[in-house]
């Protein structure tokens, strides 16, 4: 992969300084406290721009229009107008958790979160929270979850990571691609991912 250039890092850098000013302090504090979804946003987001201007990702093309550079609230404007909200997802307590996979107390679902078996964070308002879709038909985490989640220091960054269209997976999200067994696949992208290789 190509290192940015100098001045372009900076430049970069001052679009995130610009863009950290205009973001309430909840908003600064959940970001820096969750490094590795900021890590993966920008990423995604980068993926996307680069699938739609390939010219600005070092790959020659023989007509289109040249890329036009916009202010950042175009970019936002735009970014948001790509973005579709899908089915909302279902959060689920320790307890809730528990009962739904058959385990006797919470404390068991807290020790599969710290073996990294399954996915939570904590939530807003109490305690961690747990999407539901993670588990399969059976209520068991779905098979080779806890391989793709080891590599990732927070669990709502794996979470965003695991159901983000990805191009280095045709489009298909990591969970789709779990739940169908491709897990050498998805484990692949995700080392790919982590090392900086978004193509």
């Amino acid at each position: 992969m190509a290192r940015i250039g100098g001045e372009q890092t900076r430049e970069l850098e001052g679009m995130l300084h610009d863009a950290a000013g205009r973001l309430s302090p909840a908003h600064v504090a959940a970001l820096v406290a969750h490094p590795d979804a900021v890590r993966l946003a920008l990423a995604v987001a980068a993926d996307a721009l680069t699938r739609d201007h390939p010219a600005q990702a070092g790959v020659e093309t023989i007509a289109g229009a040249k890329p036009v550079r916009v202010s950042a609230g175009e970019a936002v404007e735009r970014m948001a107008a790509r973005t579709h909200e899908g089915p909302a997802e279902t959060l689920l307590t320790s307890d809730e958790l528990a009962a739904r996979v058959g385990l006797k107390t919470r404390q068991s679902v807290h020790d599969w979160l710290k073996s990294g078996k399954i996915v939570g964070w904590r939530g807003a308002k109490r305690g961690y929270v747990f999407p539901a879709q993670q588990l399969d038909d059976r209520g068991r985490p779905i098979q080779g979850l806890d391989r793709v989640v080891e590599g990732f220091e927070d669990g709502y960054a794996a979470w965003v990571w695991l159901t983000t269209e990805l191009t280095s997976l045709d489009g298909a999200t990591p969970l789709a691609l779990l739940s169908d067994g491709q897990v050498g696949r998805v484990t692949k992208a995700a080392e790919g991912d982590r090392q900086g290789d978004f193509a």
